[in-house]
C-alpha cells in the first residue's frame, strides 16, 4: 500500500485508535512498517463496539490512497501545522481594521474545503491579513502550511480552526479533485477480519 499499488488485501495490526472530528485515526503495523488511515464514518461502529482497537487484526478489504503530502482537514488537532493542507476557500471575509488595548490590527478570515469535505474556518491578523488578503480568493485552491491549528472559537462545521501568521506559507494549486497515481497515501476504507 506505501507504494500504491491498488488491490492490495494485507492482514494488519490496529496499534492504536483515536477519535478526530467525528471519525477515527487509525495506526496500523504489517509485521516491518507502521502507517496511518482515517476509518470511514460507515466503519466507526465497530470501533464503538470494540471490534477494531489496539491489538485488533484486521485485513483491509477496501481502501482509498491520497497524496502522502497533505493532511484531510478533519485529521488535523491542535498544534503547529507543519503538514501541508491542499483545499478550497469557499468563503472569504472582507478586510477589517480592529482596535483594541494592544493597538490597531487588520483581520479576514476565509473558509476552507478539502478533497474529503473537511471544512475549516482559517484566520489572519496583522501582517498575515496584509500578506495573505490579495492573494486569497474564493473559489481557488491553495496548500497551507505553517499554520497554527487551535480550538474554534465560533461554531463552525470543524472543531478547530486555523490562524496564520506572516510565517505561514499559501500557495496556488490545481484544483482539488479525487487523488491519483503517484502522489498517494494509506488507506480509508477498512473492514475488521
Amino acid at each position: 500500500m506505501s507504494r500504491m499499488e491498488q488491490g492490495l488485501r494485507p492482514v494488519l495490526q490496529v496499534t492504536d485508535v483515536r477519535p478526530a472530528a467525528g471519525r477515527y485515526l487509525v495506526a496500523l503495523f504489517d509485521g516491518t512498517k507502521s502507517g496511518q488511515g482515517v476509518l470511514v464514518a460507515s466503519m466507526a461502529h465497530l470501533v464503538r463496539a470494540c471490534a477494531i482497537r489496539a491489538g485488533t487484526i484486521i485485513r483491509v478489504l477496501d481502501y482509498l490512497c491520497i497524496d502522502t503530502s497533505l493532511t484531510p482537514i478533519a485529521a488535523l488537532s491542535p498544534y503547529k501545522c507543519k503538514w501541508t493542507i491542499k483545499a478550497r476557500v469557499t468563503a472569504k471575509s472582507g478586510l477589517q481594521h480592529l482596535s483594541n488595548d494592544r493597538g490597531e490590527a487588520k483581520f479576514f478570515d476565509f473558509d476552507l474545503l478539502d478533497e474529503q469535505g473537511g471544512e475549516m474556518l482559517a484566520k489572519c491578523f496583522s501582517s498575515a491579513a496584509e500578506k495573505f488578503y490579495g492573494l486569497i480568493e474564493v473559489d481557488k485552491v491553495y496548500l497551507i502550511s505553517r499554520g497554527l491549528v487551535k480550538p474554534a472559537q465560533e461554531p463552525f462545521n470543524s472543531d478547530y480552526e486555523l490562524a496564520l501568521d506572516a510565517s505561514a506559507s499559501v500557495e496556488g494549486s490545481s484544483p482539488v479533485h479525487a487523488a491519483s497515481g503517484a502522489n498517494q497515501r494509506l488507506s480509508r476504507a477498512m473492514s475488521a477480519h
